[in-house]
């Protein structure tokens, strides 16, 4: 009995030493304030100009800015995450049923005050903003006849808009960190000597990643490709790259020749 006993005992040594070794690690993610997000549900106006600023419905807020995306948001203790394509975090001075407080981006206080307008809603729908310098969500078509020395061509450009987001961070009026949303286009282009097919593809931006710099590729869109010229051996199309928010755009020179042969320059 006492064999069986020092039997057990050493079985018992060996199992607290092998959970030691395997003790898992400790999360030090801050658990989320469910209750604190719970009251920051609703729609937040400026406490001094009365302007909607933001909208936070479930686990999301919304803005009235009709580029600036809904972005996924957490509370730990008193700090407020924004989940953006860059992730952004303020400290939080003051959360109440009506007020909220916290430290924007410039180290400034921000005061705002819970509305109870329901009108409101209506200005985070979003609306279609026209955007001066780059083309977006619109399917353009262009036909255009070309004379090449004694031949009379035909040229084919269509801007096909995609789904594909291409993301820009700004900074808001009141100090956060927003995320833009632009959409990326693929542009068809077509050349025909009468019923001979000189060129007939798609372009995408990848397309032209041996001439613009990496960087700069995963932020611009492929904006529109123009005609640019026009010769009796050839025809220049220039394909215009643009990075929204800014006025920095490469142009890319796409220069096909009559017997089909296709070169690209800067």
């Amino acid at each position: 009995m006492k064999k069986i006993q020092t039997f057990i005992v050493g079985i018992s040594i060996i199992a607290a030493i092998a959970s030691c070794g395997n003790t898992p690690e400790k999360n030090n993610t801050p658990t989320e304030d469910l209750e604190a997000k719970k009251t920051m549900q609703g729609i937040w106006v400026d406490e001094l100009e009365g302007d909607c600023v933001l909208r936070a419905k479930g686990d999301t807020i919304f803005y009235t800015d009709s580029l600036s995306e809904p972005v996924k948001f957490h509370i730990h203790t008193d700090t407020l995450y924004l989940e953006s394509s860059h992730p952004s975090k303020y400290h939080i001075t003051k959360l109440s049923d009506h007020v909220l407080r916290f430290v924007n981006s410039d180290g400034d206080e921000i005061s705002l005050v819970k509305s109870d307008d329901k009108n409101l809603v209506s200005l985070f729908e979003k609306i279609k903003r026209s955007i001066d310098h780059i083309n977006q969500g619109e399917l353009i078509k262009r036909d255009t006849v070309l004379n090449a020395g004694e031949k009379r061509m035909h040229a084919y450009i269509q801007i096909n808009p995609t789904t594909f987001k291409v993301y820009q961070q700004s900074v808001n009026d009141d100090g956060v960190t927003v995320d833009h949303a632009y959409f990326d286009n693929i542009i068809h282009i077509a050349l025909y000597d009468g019923a001979r097919k000189v060129i007939n593809r798609d372009y995408h931006k990848k397309d032209f990643s041996a001439h613009v710099p990496k960087e700069y590729i995963d932020k611009c869109i492929l904006s529109d490709i123009v005609i640019e010229k026009v010769t009796a051996d050839e025809v220049t199309f220039v394909a215009i790259l643009s990075t929204p928010d800014t006025y920095t755009s490469y142009h890319i020179n796409i220069v096909v020749r009559i017997d089909g042969n296709v070169k690209m320059s800067v």
